[in-house]
């Protein structure tokens, strides 16, 4: 504005120097043509506008028509924001007083965020609708004779500006970075849209939760499909994520008994059999107990440590939410005075406990402690099926300690069980022991019989030898017997024969010689024969010798 007051004056002096001063008429013509030059080079560069390459020229209008009603920018040149914008370079006929231009800086939106788009004016928002349509192309969306010629909606806009530098105009279009959608390792985005089309009322194909169904994308509601981990560009003001955990998820519902000493709880195994001691009860009173707390069918009521393994798995996400809400959020229990996931405090926390309290109404208090395992079994297939309801994934129920002893009643049940126990084990003790008396006994009776046997087997055996030695010297006796016979008939054949060719006397003569020439006779007579005049002395002699030598026995030399 200077600029030109300046120029316009030197015009000024110089269109009077022309006519005061006394000057040739070509001299006065020169300071007329001076002074209108001096008027234009002033008014054009006093009305020049210079927009640097970071920079962004928004122009308003001082004077003009007025703005329709419900106009924020001017379409036709009225007065106001002018919708064109001025880039980089010089930009003429700006006039000051007529126009007024501020320079902006351009935008830029860092990797890692999305730029979130909002109109001064354009169309009203259609009815129920809190945000505008999307446009396919976001610079069209930031220009603003575009945007303003019918095809833009005032507000906020659905579509985002993704990493880059944007020249807008600042009087329509407001534009602020927010961080880009991040959904990390384990997690899964659920996404509720506030904008797009409409489900129909007789959509039947979609799955409805609490009367809320559960949408594809471009739907106004809860998408059916949850987003994986990884980095999304999306206006997290239109599509509102839900995060939801989809890694395994461990409940623990333990006595203040059970929790480690690093808790401040007396450890279960440091607690006599009557029970904890006012030590142990002292330094567990500042303990939560979490276990879950049932009642026999026989009237036995005692906690139970109970863990809970299970997972929501991506495609169950967008259904819990519908449900639930946030089923990560950490809400105030009632029931419990605590702080507790939603998911937990509305579907675990109460499927376990009706689940094992039915269990335990069919039996009676020492029938669940016998029988731990098959309850594990019987729970963890019941609530499986229960958790499926709601699309929770059950991994596992793990049975821990069950505390009959925490009360009286309890404690008195387990003593005469105990007592019941020692004294059946004593009894098959006392039957064991009486059973291998009786085997001893057997064992020693059969071993005796088994040496009895053995020694009536070798007297049978001796019996049979001696009656068969006894017969082998019968036979042999008969043998002997039945040769010195034949031997003797033999002999006395032969001394008949000798005795009919040679003679009794000659006969005896040679047999007494033969006993004389072996030495088998003694020269000095041993038997003395007398003949008493019968002739037969010679024979009689040698007979009473032959006698005499069968008689001796045989190992027996004769004398000499």
């Amino acid at each position: 504005m200077a600029i030109i007051i300046l120029f316009t004056v030197l015009s000024l002096v110089a269109l009077g120097a022309s006519f005061l001063l006394t000057v040739p008429n070509a001299a006065r013509v020169a300071l007329l043509v001076l002074s209108v030059s001096l008027f234009v080079f002033g008014v054009g560069v006093g009305s020049s506008v210079v927009v640097g390459n970071d920079e962004t020229g928004i122009v308003a209008k001082q004077f003009g028509d007025p703005l329709p009603t419900g106009h924020i920018i001017a379409r036709n040149g009225e007065r106001g924001p002018q919708q064109e914008i001025l880039g980089p370079g010089w930009h003429f006929g700006f006039i000051p007083f007529i126009y007024e231009v501020n320079l902006t800086r351009v935008m830029t939106i860092e990797p890692g965020q999305v730029g979130v788009v909002s109109a001064r004016d354009g169309q009203p928002l259609p009815e129920a609708q809190t945000f505008a349509p999307p446009w396919s192309n976001a610079q069209d969306m930031l220009n603003a004779p575009k945007f303003l010629a019918g095809a833009g909606y005032r507000g906020p806009q659905t579509t985002i500006l993704t990493p880059g530098t944007y020249r807008y105009n600042t009087a329509l279009h407001q534009i602020r970075s927010i961080p880009a959608l991040q959904v990390a390792a384990g997690l899964v985005a659920v996404i509720k849209s506030n904008t797009g089309k409409v489900l129909p009322n007789d959509s039947r194909t979609y799955t409805v939760v609490n009367g809320v169904p559960l949408v594809p994308r471009d739907f106004r509601g809860i998408w059916a499909e949850a987003l994986m981990p990884g980095a999304y560009y999306l206006n997290t003001e239109a599509f509102v994520p839900t995060f939801v955990k989809t890694t395994q998820r461990t409940y623990t519902y333990q006595a203040a008994l059970s929790l480690p000493s690093t808790a401040r709880a007396v450890p279960q195994q440091q607690a006599g059999r009557n029970g904890p001691t006012p030590a142990q009860q002292a330094a567990n009173a500042d303990q939560q107990d979490w276990s879950v707390s049932v009642r026999s069918k026989d009237g036995f009521s005692f906690p139970v440590d109970v863990r809970v393994a299970c997972a929501v798995e991506a495609a169950n996400a967008p259904y819990l939410v519908a449900l639930l809400g946030n089923p990560d959020q950490m809400v105030k229990d009632e029931q419990e005075d605590e702080t507790l996931e939603v998911l937990e405090a509305r579907i675990i926390l109460p499927v376990v406990r009706a689940v094992f309290r039915n269990v335990a109404e069919s039996m009676t208090a020492l029938e669940f402690v016998a029988r731990r395992s098959e309850i594990e079994r019987n729970a963890a297939e019941r609530i499986t099926a229960e958790l499926a309801r709601y699309k929770v994934t059950c991994d596992g129920v793990y049975v821990g300690n069950i505390h009959l002893d925490a009360t009286e009643p309890g404690r008195k049940l387990l003593a005469t069980q105990t007592d019941r126990e020692v004294a059946l084990n004593q009894e098959k003790l006392f039957g064991q022991q009486k059973l291998a008396e009786v085997a001893r006994a057997n064992l020693v009776r059969a071993t005796e019989e088994a040496e009895q046997q053995r020694n009536l087997a070798a007297a049978e055996y001796k019996v049979r030898i001696e009656a068969e030695n006894a017969k082998a010297q019968v036979a042999r006796a008969k043998g002997e017997a039945e040769s010195q016979v034949i031997t003797g008939e033999g002999r006395a054949k032969a001394y008949r024969m000798l005795v009919e060719t040679l003679g009794q006397n000659q006969v005896a003569q040679l047999e007494l010689l033969k006993l004389v020439v072996e030495g088998k006779v003694q020269i000095t007579p041993q038997v003395m024969v007398s003949g008493q005049g019968s002739g037969n002395g010679t024979l009689d002699a040698l007979t009473g010798t032959i006698l005499r030598q069968s008689l001796q026995p045989a190992n027996q030399p004769a004398n000499k």
